[in-house]
């Protein structure tokens, strides 16, 4: 699943039925969030496990107080719910998959 996600009800809904849910949060004109969030889309699709859904602050204001996201873009791992990863502004795509892959890991054990 790669959604955009409209509201936060829809957000807190996404994070609460997926096991392995990351929520790319991002704002208009941010260059990083549209250079990242293609490489993200990649990276989710390439994972049957995760599910990515993603969300304009500037649309859903309400995402940046509920999920603490006051820069953009910001990227949040959920596993059954909690907070398992956030990153911000500049992320190493490597370092992000190796720390996916660890929650997978743990997950499947």
């Amino acid at each position: 699943m790669r959604v955009q996600l409209h509201s936060i009800e829809a957000a807190e809904r996404f994070v609460d039925e997926n096991q392995l849910a990351i929520l790319f949060i991002s704002s208009p004109g941010c260059s990083v969030c549209e250079a990242l969030l293609p490489r993200m889309k990649e990276l989710a699709a390439s994972l049957p496990d995760v599910q990515l859904a993603y969300t304009d602050a500037s649309e859903v204001q309400e995402v940046v107080g509920r999920f603490m996201a006051f820069g953009a873009p910001t990227i949040l791992v959920f596993a059954g719910g909690k907070e398992q990863i956030r990153e911000g502004r500049f992320v190493r795509m490597e370092d992000f998959a190796q720390k996916l892959d660890k929650i997978i890991s743990l997950m499947n054990k």
